[in-house]
């Protein structure tokens, strides 16, 4: 929620936080059923390519490939659907409805017998990905405080990872259709936990249902008089219309008329200087994630553990590494309002830069021959260092950013365009991947990715904000600044 420092600081002062902190993790258990979708293909495709007695259907390696393009191309069409759907039904309603999709998809899993059916599992559980990730920052961002915002922003990226390795876990020893149950039970366990908390106070603010707003707002900050729930209200209401009439010169009535505009006239707003600067940091950091072969890191880590010989399953080594993984994350939450947001991105793509380094030089000298026999245990070690370094960051922190760099009137826009950009990269490096190592080897790719973090580092420390503390409108006061000085633009332009 935005509201001035001042009487926002003093609100929170002798206010209970604890309702704000069960909303949000009850929300990002949707996250936990993402991270279920994008660790059933880690632990089944090999089941379902081997043809195992208690898999529906044998699947060739184009068909297993097929079943990942088809999760991404759904998760890009989900965020459209999951920000029409917040926008004009409510973040609550937006995030119970992408549950929805992972009930329908992990049914059709659990029955079905043929590939189609499995294709079209994989592209209705990637339209509830999508949803997902657009419409938790929204909630998130809008219920919790300014001191505890950045905190509960990394439940996004930290509940994924709980999903994933819970999915990991317990694949390997129960059948297929046991962990296709297991998964359709979580999706349900979030309808349970999360259908009691209330819509957000600004949308049931914006919308005009004035005193289902101050009931929200009383119950999130746990404000036991409702009349001064419905005086603070205003300027729940208040804050973003006057910041857009003081750095945008935007008036109330132009504000409430643009908030009512097509996706056309949202899309014209982002070209604001606040908006379109939020936009590039956010698709800058989600570049740099894609970028840093987390996800073709973690494809290589079996063949790294069976060249390493270190003993160990490489079910168990994906635990390990998932396991430290959500470590991390939990470590990016502990500490980000505390160490800031700026701070934790610069180590993230500063160790991302140097462990990515020395696997790259690793993969070099064992393509060229050289006897690396005697450190394969180093190699090992630096992938979970690598892990440790991209998650208490890059891994977390961008999902943060979304609920905060951008406004209630275009985050859904926002959200929607940067998980299609995520799909599409995300896309476009898993192909290339394989291509350019093979044809130059795997020491390339990760000499690149390397020298990706160390851009994304520098990008980091000379674009980015420290929004720690702050409140929206000093926020977009940081977002509209050039050169020392606020530079304003009109909306009326840009929508002319």
């Amino acid at each position: 929620m935005s509201l001035p420092l001042s009487e926002d600081k003093a609100c929170e002062t002798n206010r209970t936080q604890w309702r704000q902190w069960l909303a949000c993790i009850s929300a990002t258990l949707s996250m936990v059923a993402v991270g279920t979708v994008y660790g059933w293909t880690t632990t089944s495709l090999s089941r379902l390519t081997s043809g195992d007695s208690d898999v529906p259907v044998k699947l060739t390696d184009d068909e297993c490939s097929w079943i990942v393009s088809l999760t991404v191309i759904g998760s890009m069409i989900g965020p459209f659907l999951g920000a029409y759907l917040a926008d004009r039904l409510g973040r609550k309603r937006g995030l119970l409805l992408s549950s929805a999709f992972f009930i329908i998809g992990w049914i059709i899993v659990l029955f079905a017998e043929t590939v189609t059916a499995l294709y079209i599992s994989r592209i209705i559980l990637g339209i509830g990905v999508g949803i997902s990730y657009t419409t938790n920052p929204m909630y998130i961002s809008e219920v919790a405080d300014v001191n505890i915002r950045g905190a509960v922003g990394t439940l996004i990226a930290v509940n994924v990872f709980t999903g994933s390795l819970l999915t990991c876990s317990i694949g390997p020893w129960v059948s297929y259709q046991v962990l296709a149950g297991i998964l359709l039970v979580i999706p349900i366990l979030f309808i349970f936990c999360f259908i009691w908390f209330p819509e957000t106070p600004h949308f049931l603010a914006v919308k005009g249902y004035k005193a289902e707003a101050s009931k929200s707002l009383a119950f999130f900050k746990g404000i036991p008089d409702i009349n001064e729930a419905k005086g603070e209200l205003y300027l729940v209401v208040r804050v973003p219309s006057e910041s857009h009439k003081s750095r945008l010169s935007v008036n109330s009535t132009q504000s409430t008329k643009i908030i009512k505009h097509t996706w056309l006239a949202k899309l014209k707003i982002m070209r604001l200087s606040n908006n379109f600067r939020a936009l590039s940091i956010i698709l800058g950091l989600i570049t740099a994630q894609q970028l840093s072969g987390n996800f073709s890191t973690m494809q290589y880590l079996k063949v790294l553990f069976d060249k390493a010989a270190v003993g160990i399953d490489s079910n168990v080594a994906t635990i390990i590494v998932l396991a430290v993984g959500l470590v991390s994350g939990g470590l990016a939450t502990a500490t980000v309002e505390g160490a800031g947001r700026r701070p934790l991105l610069m180590i993230s793509s500063l160790g991302s830069f140097v462990t990515l380094a020395v696997l790259a030089i690793y993969l070099m000298l064992e393509a060229r021959h050289v006897d690396v026999s005697a450190v394969n245990y180093l190699s090992v070690v630096d992938v979970i260092l690598f892990q440790v370094a991209y998650q208490v960051g890059l891994g977390t922190l961008t999902n943060a950013l979304i609920g905060e760099l951008f406004s209630s009137e275009v985050k859904g826009v926002a959200s929607a365009i940067v998980t299609v950009f995520d799909g599409i990269l995300g896309f476009a490096v898993s192909k290339l991947y394989q291509v350019i190592g093979d044809s130059l080897g795997s020491h390339t790719v990760y000499f690149f990715f390397s020298v990706s973090c160390f851009l994304a580092f520098l990008m980091i420390l000379f674009f980015v904000p420290e929004t720690k503390g702050k409140t929206y409108s000093e926020i977009q006061i940081l977002l509209s600044r050039r050169n020392g000085k606020n530079k304003k633009v009109c909306v009326e332009d840009v929508l002319a």
